[in-house]
Order: C-alpha cells, then structure tokens, then sequence
C-alpha cells in the first residue's frame, strides 16, 4: 500500500519517527487510574511513550505475547506482537521514572499501520496523594499472584510469603454456561487481595478464555495457567484486587 493510500485510512494527527511510512499517534488519558483500551498493529512495529517522561519497565500478562526493544536513553519502547498473539487482546502494565503505573488493553488490528501510543501522565495534584506507581505496589501485585500459584494445587499450613493470610472458599459461581468456575480461596495482603478461581471446560470442543474477560472493578491483575482449555480440562485463574 503506498503512502497516500495510507493516509486516507488513518488519524489526521500523525508523526514521522525516523522512518519513511507515516505512524498514527494515540494519546491515551487516565490509565494511570483505570484500563484503557488502544488498538496497535499487529503487523507493523509499534512505539509506546510517556509525555515527558521515561518508560522504565513494561509487564505484559502474557510473557511472550510482545516482542519488544527499550530505547534506554529516550525511555520509549518499540513493540511488535507476536504472530500467535494477533487476534487477542493483551493487557500490560507500563511503569514510568516517576513512579506511575498505568493499565493498557491493547487490540491487534491487521488493518492498522505502526502506531505511537503517547501515555498522559497524572498531573501533580493527582499524583502526589497515591503511591499506586510505586515498586513497593507492583511487588505486591508480584507476590499475591506468587503465592496464589504456590497454594493452587497443594494447600500448605504457611504460605510461601509472610503477610498474606488465607481464606478458604469453595463457592460456586454461575459465570458462563460453557464452563464451571468455582472460587476456591482468597489472600489478603496490604492494601490489594487475591482471588483464586477454578475454570472447567464442561463442554465437548475447546474453550479459550482470555484474561480481559476478568477484568472488573477495582481489578489490577489477572494471570491464567492455561487458556486454552480442552473438554473436561481445569485451569487456575488469579485474580488481583484494590479494596
């Protein structure tokens, strides 16, 4: 497809970033507060930046879904999804030099060329009064999912980490039609909670669950054992929550 050709399908706003095609600049608001979805090629290499500040460290939900390189010195980081990753959505965290975290939903689109997604930082006021950016918050979003993956299987009478108390629950929960999913158990940590679940494919074809489908409210991480599921097959599923 040639250059004016491209221009017809994409935003007005553009930018030129050392390379000859044109690349679709998003600026994406408030993901420091909530998730927010942006669409990103899943063809093309695409470029992701916070305004005036540095990216220091990128945690995608799935480890191997992005194939990325850091810009060290600008703090931007150049991204392609993996081909087996380009119909799915992908969650991640983004984590900048000042200490804010932010919440993306990226969406493959094969229709789409190189993208720059352009992150709005907290203004001072809002930022000063939270430490939800911090390292000390992401360590314990790590050690929740951590000790969860420790427990599933074989419950000990002490969990793997200090300050995380346990609660059984066994409850069942009437989610979807084509799977049984029961709330096994919750950890209570400082500030967040874990939720431990059971997902059982109960139907006679494959079920692929997708860690979007368990985002709600108040929800900061979701990380799935398996999602790809074969009839009759379990998965665990984690779940981290703000109070």
């Amino acid at each position: 497809m040639n250059l004016s050709k491209k221009l017809a399908l994409i935003p007005l706003t553009l930018s030129l970033l050392f390379s000859p095609f044109a690349q679709a600049v998003q600026h994406v608001d408030k993901a420091y507060l909530d998730n927010v979805t942006v669409n990103v090629s899943s063809t093309e290499q695409n470029a992701l930046v916070v305004q005036d500040r540095k990216i220091t460290s990128v945690i995608p939900s799935i480890a191997d879904a992005l194939e990325y390189e850091k810009d060290v010195t600008q703090g931007v980081l150049y991204f392609k999804v993996a081909p087996w990753y380009a119909n799915r959505t992908i969650s991640a965290f983004v984590n900048d030099d000042q200490g804010t975290r932010y919440k993306l939903v990226m969406r493959p689109t094969a229709s789409l060329g190189a993208e720059e997604l352009i992150l709005i930082p907290p203004k001072v006021k809002e930022g000063s009064s939270t430490d939800k950016g911090s390292q000390s918050y992401l360590q314990q979003i790590k050690e929740l999912i951590y000790v969860m993956g420790d427990d599933a299987d074989d419950p000990q009478d002490e969990l793997a980490i200090e300050g995380i108390s346990r609660s059984f629950v066994n409850q069942q929960i009437p989610l979807w039609k084509e799977a049984r999913m029961t709330f096994a158990s919750r950890y209570d940590g400082d500030g967040l909670y874990g939720e431990h679940y059971k997902v059982t494919n109960i139907t006679n074809s494959n079920l692929i669950l997708l860690e979007q489908e368990f985002y709600r409210k108040k929800v900061v991480a979701v990380s799935i054992e398996h999602l790809n599921l074969l009839p009759g097959q379990t998965t665990n599923v984690y779940v981290v929550r703000e109070r």
